[in-house]
């Protein structure tokens, strides 16, 4: 008689579960988004960074999105059961904030920084063991910025701070020298400034990005699709090559989806912006991985995140989703595939430690 087959081995680490040794893991999410409609009615419908980004929420491949990006309650905690998140740090997604609301209205413009900041921590505190939040601040003026920043740290229990492209799409950027004193007081609380995209400034859009007779395109392109990668990878380049990091070593700064571009670049930027040609102290590379930390973002591929670790140094690599943007339940099956590549003492350092040891918290 026939031997009876013996059942199927079990499956190993990786493609099907995460390994042994990070069962107790604790996901933070660092760049997870939430907007106030009501709160943004005042701002003028017709700029060029409000007609831009709306194309692109527009846009179908959008729809998850639509009916997550103002809710924090029932529904997000949902999805972040689903996907394994522990804890989400909420921020406004500026690429329209407050600073579109100064050309009309300055004053008001910092009350509706304000106005998203309590509402923000109103947010946490509805769940305290699910939600943190960084602060929206009124860039274009860094004077009410620094108040609301110490504000927003020092009594509403924040963790840092988020700033969208340029100031109001306008194409100015932090390493313009009236906002030294901002920069100063992030070094002073000691809290991190996470550098988000936002829309390229008009004759930039116009220039590079512009399709006629296709707006959503236009948008997707000039944002999300490649654009405002781009753009966030030259504010952090301006405030290296400028000597704005040499100014404020004690600045830390966080940028998200894999580094934006720059880790393929780090070679390149060293040879090419030798210290010796240009009077730097250090190279590009040092000063990077010096101030600067790199979000996932919802770049869920393992290929590019091996190449922040292998630029950057696992210690600098943090988590997020970008939700609602991103669906929170690609985590799993993401985090599964990173733990065929990356010990899991250092995938817990990406999910947790490092946010953790960053913002000053534990979970």
């Amino acid at each position: 008689m026939a031997e009876e087959p013996g059942p199927a081995s079990r499956f190993g680490p990786g493609s099907t579960y995460l390994r042994p040794e990070l069962r107790n893991l604790k996901i933070i999410g660092v760049e997870e988004h939430t907007t106030f409609p009501a709160l943004m009615k005042d701002i003028p419908k017709d700029q060029h960074g409000v007609q831009v980004f709306s194309s692109l929420m527009s846009h179908v491949g959008d729809a998850y999105p639509h009916g997550r990006l103002n809710e924090r309650g029932a529904q997000r905690l949902k999805d972040m059961d689903e996907g394994g998140i522990a804890l989400q740090i909420l921020s406004f997604p500026g690429p329209v904030n407050s600073t579109h609301l100064a050309a009309t209205d300055p004053a008001g413009a910092v009350k509706l920084a304000q106005d998203i900041n309590n509402s923000l921590k109103e947010a946490v505190e509805a769940h305290p063991t699910r939600y943190k939040a960084m602060c929206e601040l009124p860039m274009h003026s860094p004077a009410d910025a620094v108040t609301e920043l110490h504000r927003c740290i020092t009594e509403l229990g924040f963790v840092g701070a988020m700033f969208s492209g340029s100031v109001a799409s306008d194409g100015t950027f932090l390493d313009a020298p009236h906002f030294a004193p901002l920069l100063s007081a992030f070094e002073d609380l000691d809290v991190p400034l996470y550098l988000h995209p936002g829309v390229p400034p008009k004759p930039v859009w116009d220039t590079y990005y512009s399709f006629p007779d296709k707006p959503q395109l236009s948008a997707t392109f000039s944002l999300a699709g490649w654009g405002w990668h781009n753009d966030t990878a030259i504010h952090v380049l301006r405030l290296a090559l400028s000597g704005t990091l040499d100014r404020h070593p004690r600045l830390k700064i966080v940028i998200g989806h894999q580094g934006e571009m720059m880790p393929m670049m780090m070679q390149r930027m060293d040879t090419l912006f030798d210290p010796k040609d240009f009077g730097f102290s250090r190279t590009v590379g040092e000063m990077l991985r010096a101030h600067v930390w790199i979000a996932i973002s919802g770049l869920f591929s393992v290929a590019p995140t091996q190449a922040s670790i292998a630029t950057w140094g696992v210690e600098r690599v943090l988590f997020a989703v970008d939700y609602p943007f991103i669906d929170a339940q690609r985590v799993p099956d993401y985090l599964k595939a990173l733990g065929d590549v990356v010990a899991p003492e250092d995938l817990r350092k990406i999910c947790q430690g490092n946010a953790e040891r960053l913002y000053k918290f534990k979970i």
